[in-house]
């Protein structure tokens, strides 16, 4: 399971026309994904014109989970989609994370 940091924003950052509904994302992430790669977990906080999560995806490896969180994406922003017109900013696992350089508690 690989955790991959996502941003979506409205074009020039300006405010959403209508409020969104971090529920939809987290369903139109889940039904995107494809192969192998799942969603186990998904935090999505919403703003007037940006999406930031972080999703918790299986996948065989690092760089198919983002890949396939990328696509997902996409999903959400092509013009049928619920963020329509949106752009992907970010979607990639935090480099600390992934290779395991995050610091750990000093045993007291």
């Amino acid at each position: 399971m690989y955790m991959i940091r996502v941003r979506l924003e409205t074009p020039g950052g300006r405010p959403a026309a209508e409020p969104v509904d971090a529920a939809a994302v987290r369903d139109g992430l889940e039904r995107a994904l494809r192969g192998p790669a799942r969603l186990d977990h998904v935090r999505i906080r919403t703003a007037a014109g940006a999406v930031d999560g972080v999703a918790f995806v299986s996948a065989p490896g690092l760089l198919a989970a983002e890949a396939e969180l990328r696509a997902a994406c996409a999903e959400l922003a092509r013009p049928q989609g619920p963020l329509a017109g949106w752009l992907l900013r970010h979607c990639e696992a935090d480099p600390w994370l992934a290779l395991g350089l995050h610091e750990q508690p000093t045993p007291r």
